[in-house]
């Protein structure tokens, strides 16, 4: 009786069950790892192709210690290869953030825009790993939510997530804290970036940092990027 009881035939159906499981777990890997080759596809061939473009960027700059934010206005040229030209066309609001503040984000942006450094904050698996967690629709479009874990300390990179057009694998939005201290923040500043598509390339629409200490109070950095304009 006991071993009658231990042979026992097994529903059928279990097995049915665990090889729909085991195929899509199997399924779910194949579409992170596709998406992922997506990705690189998509930033790898804009670094090719996109030779150059100009754009209007407005600065805000706030700080509690300021009773009112500085505001700058700078004119970029971005070549391949050369990396990103500033031309400061206006400032106004407190000098320690329209001038001090605002210079060395130019500064430490000029540096990240060409050569070794450019390579390793572009989003890419070689830069990250990258995680499927979810899809949403943001602003009407259908995205794939990746996770993002940065292979290395970087105030150019993002530990986050990043939404991506589930019909071409382009940015839509980023958000997360630079594993590493940037710029004038104190800490890791909270960071928001949202992209819009011109000519086949995903660019930065607007952007906002923000971060809070006890030494410098809270801190805060809008950009709005306004007229772009390809160089052939």
């Amino acid at each position: 009786m006991g071993q009658r009881g231990c042979c026992r035939a097994v529903d059928p159906r279990v097995f049915l069950v665990l090889g729909l499981y085991i195929c899509n777990d199997l399924g779910a890997g194949d579409r992170q790892q596709d998406l992922i080759r997506r990705i690189d596809a998509v930033e790898l061939a804009r670094e090719a192709r996109l030779t150059g473009y100009t754009v209007t960027e407005y600065y805000t700059i706030r700080n509690s210690h300021f009773s009112r934010p500085a505001e700058v206005t700078v004119e970029t040229t971005y070549t391949r290869g050369q990396g990103k030209i500033y031309k400061v066309l206006s400032r106004s609001g407190p000098s320690f953030l329209a001038n001090g503040v605002v210079d060395r984000l130019l500064r430490e942006e000029s540096e990240m825009s060409r050569g070794r450094v450019r390579e390793q904050a572009i989003i890419t698996s070689a830069n990250y790993e990258m995680k499927l967690v979810g899809q949403e629709k943001v602003d009407g479009v259908t995205c794939d939510i990746i996770e993002l874990t940065p292979k290395r300390k970087s105030p150019y990179l993002l530990k986050g997530r990043i939404w991506v057009d589930t019909a071409d694998a382009m940015a839509v939005k980023m958000e997360g804290r630079p594993p590493a201290s940037a710029s004038f923040f104190e800490g890791r500043p909270q960071v928001v970036r949202e992209y819009k598509k011109i000519d086949g390339f995903a660019f930065a629409e607007r952007i906002h940092a923000g971060s809070s200490s006890f030494l410098f109070g809270k801190s805060s950095v809008d950009i709005e990027y306004r007229d772009y304009r390809a160089i052939q």
